[in-house]
C-alpha cells in the first residue's frame, strides 16, 4: 500500500513556511573547526580519511542531527545549512564531516566531486549534465540500477549569474498525477531503460537492457520513490531499440509538467558557504542554466550518500 508522508508533500509556498530546514551552521563550525583542523593537518589524505567514527566533533554531531530530522520523516527531506567557512579547502572538511554523519559517502565519482562547467554537453555524449552550465527538466542522482544515493548535497564555493537550484517534492507531484490522471501515474510504475552514465557499469549491450527501473516505486515502508531523468530513459530507449509509447510520453509530459510549475517547486540560490542536503529519492531537483564571468566561475562541490547512519 502506497503511503505519503504529509510533511514531504509540500509545495513551494509550504516549504518557506516550514520550520528546522534552514540551519544556521556558522556557531557549530566555529566550535569544532580548530579541532578539525588540526586533526587534518596530521592526516596524509584528510578527505579520504575523514569519517564519523575517527574524530569526535560535538557541535557539528548536533548540527548534523538537525539537519538529520530535516531530511527525515518528520521534516521536508530538505537541509540547508548557512555558515560554513569562506576558505574552499576548510569548508570541504566541514562539509565532509556534515556528510559522513548523515551517511556513507559514494565514491561513484569520488566522495566529493566538483560541479563546474567543463565545456561539453550532454547532448553529445553521455556526460553528466554537472560538467555543463546547462539546465535540464528535474531529475533525481544516478541512472545506475545499482547506485541509489539516499541522499544529495551541494556545497557552494562560488555562485555565478543564475545557476539556482529548484527542488520539489516528488510526493506531491505524485498526489497531483494521481488526482488528475491515475491511468498515465500507473504507467510510471513501470520499467524504463536507462542509459549508462553513472561510473561502475560498461556501457555494454547486455549491461543497458539489465539497467531498468521505475520511475515510481513503492518502498517496503509504502512510501513512494522517484528515480527519474527523462533524457536518459529516452537515449536509454534509443540505444535498445525500445520505442516509449504514446502513454509512456504522455505520461512523462504531465511529469515534467508538474515539476516546472512555479507554484510546486522552490528556488534557491546557493552563495559561499552554503550547504544544500536533499533526500534523492522524495526531491527531485533541477539546476537554472548558468554564466560563469572572469573571477567569479560557479563551483560547487557534491556529494553522494547512502542512508545507512540516518534514522
Amino acid at each position: 500500500m502506497r503511503e505519503i508522508d504529509p510533511l514531504h508533500c509540500w509545495d513551494a509556498l509550504a516549504l518557506q513556511e516550514l520550520e528546522g530546514w534552514r540551519l544556521d551552521a556558522s556557531s557549530s563550525v566555529e566550535r569544532d573547526l580548530d579541532a578539525l583542523l588540526a586533526w587534518a593537518e596530521e592526516q596524509r589524505d584528510p578527505l579520504q580519511r575523514l569519517d564519523s567514527a575517527n574524530l569526535s566533533l560535538p557541535a557539528i554531531d548536533a548540527l548534523a542531527a538537525r539537519a538529520r530530522a530535516a531530511l527525515g520523516p518528520g521534516g521536508p527531506g530538505v537541509a540547508w545549512l548557512h555558515g560554513l567557512p569562506g576558505d574552499p579547502a576548510a569548508a570541504r572538511l566541514v562539509y565532509l564531516a556534515i556528510g559522513c554523519r548523515l551517511g556513507s559517502p559514494l565514491e561513484n565519482y569520488g566522495r566529493l566531486y566538483d560541479v563546474r562547467d567543463q565545456g561539453g554537453s550532454y547532448l553529445n555524449k553521455p556526460i553528466p549534465v554537472s560538467q555543463t552550465r546547462h539546465t535540464t527538466s528535474f531529475h533525481t542522482d544516478s541512472a545506475r540500477l545499482e547506485t541509489l544515493p539516499r541522499y544529495i548535497g551541494l556545497l557552494c564555493l562560488q555562485d555565478a549569474e543564475g545557476g539556482d537550484s529548484q527542488i520539489a517534492s516528488a510526493s506531491l507531484v505524485h498526489e497531483e498525477m494521481q488526482r488528475l490522471a491515475p491511468e498515465l501515474l500507473e504507467r510510471l510504475y513501470n520499467n524504463y531503460v536507462r542509459d549508462i552514465v553513472t561510473p561502475g557499469t560498461q556501457r555494454t549491450d547486455a549491461a543497458l537492457l539489465a539497467n531498468r527501473f521505475p520511475v515510481f516505486q513503492t518502498r517496503e515502508s509504502g512510501a513512494v520513490t522517484l528515480r527519474y531523468m527523462r533524457y536518459w530513459i529516452e537515449k536509454g530507449a534509443e540505444r535498445a531499440g525500445i520505442a516509449l509509447s504514446d502513454e509512456d510520453v504522455t505520461a512523462m509530459d504531465l511529469l515534467d509538467e508538474l515539476f516546472a510549475d512555479r507554484s510546486l517547486h522552490a528556488q534557491l540560490h546557493l552563495r559561499p558557504g552554503d550547504a544544500l542536503f536533499i533526500d534523492n529519492r522524495d526531491v527531485a531537483h533541477n539546476r537554472t542554466p548558468y554564466e560563469d564571468l572572469p573571477g567569479k566561475e560557479r563551483h560547487l562541490v557534491r556529494m553522494w550518500l547512502a542512508g545507512d547512519r540516518a534514522a
